[in-house]
């Protein structure tokens, strides 16, 4: 399921009137070569970006955004020497007097521009940040296949008509989802032993009503599945594991 993101002014000048005195020639000014060039088309910032950017109290965070076509991103936080899993991101780009805007509903979002070869991350005016460490994220040759990496994600989970549903904290797309499914096989049984049944025991437990939102944080990836209505694939979110509720305020 793809979701998918001068005036004119005449001046009349009076034909009457003193004539005006003798102007000195001036020689005509050459073109401002400093200038900076004019901001990319949105069509050209999908693709695949990554690089480690700063971190306080770790070596680095390696980063990895992927601008989709659709208007949406799929960002990816893997905090070195203190995660195994990468913290998720899902949600919506644009691009604003020709900064890329990244992040969620009710957070401030993160700013990047684009420089040769990649982005790098400035604040909300453009400017590069003072610090001298490397604020530059690598675009990537080729294409992200369909499934993401796994990663930890935080958002609201509904389940009503047999259907099950993860809206991404932050974002304003909602993605169908299974559980377990997707998940590499290995001599016939599931890596991950979690399926719907679990998932659907679980959230009955947690809600009052079906189809309540369920505010909790997973381990999963985006990847592609069957189609919930008619013949072709959807994007699902196939969640391998439910790693804790936590306070719905905290997932605007």
């Amino acid at each position: 399921m793809r979701k998918v993101l001068a005036p004119v002014v005449i001046a009349l000048l009076s034909a009457c009137g003193p004539t005006p005195a003798p102007q000195q020639e001036q020689d005509t000014p050459l073109p401002d070569t400093t200038a900076t060039p004019p901001a990319p088309p949105v069509t050209d910032w999908p693709g695949y970006y990554n690089g480690v950017l700063p971190c306080a109290d770790c070596p680095g965070i390696e980063t990895s955004l992927w601008l989709r076509s659709d208007s949406t991103y799929v960002l990816q936080r893997h905090y070195q020497e203190r995660d195994t899993i990468p913290w998720g991101y899902v949600g919506q780009w644009r691009v604003v007097n020709g900064l890329l805007w990244v992040g969620g509903v009710g957070d401030k979002p993160d700013f990047f521009r684009r420089v040769k070869d990649g982005l790098e991350e400035v604040d909300e005016m453009g400017r590069p940040f003072a610090s001298r460490a490397n604020f530059i994220l690598d675009r990537l040759a080729g294409e992200l296949q369909d499934d993401t990496p796994r990663m930890r994600l935080s958002g609201a989970y509904r389940y009503l008509a047999d259907a099950h549903s993860f809206r991404p904290c932050g974002s304003p797309f909602t993605w169908p989802c299974a559980a377990g499914l997707g998940v590499a096989e290995e001599e016939g049984k599931p890596e991950v032993p979690f399926t719907n049944a679990d998932l659907e025991k679980r959230y009955r437990k947690a809600v009052k009503n079906g189809g309540d939102p369920w505010t909790i944080e997973v381990i999963g990836h985006l990847g592609m599945g069957p189609a919930m209505e008619g013949e072709g694939m959807d994007e699902y979110l196939f969640i391998h594991q439910v790693l804790k509720p936590i306070d719905p305020g905290a997932c605007p």
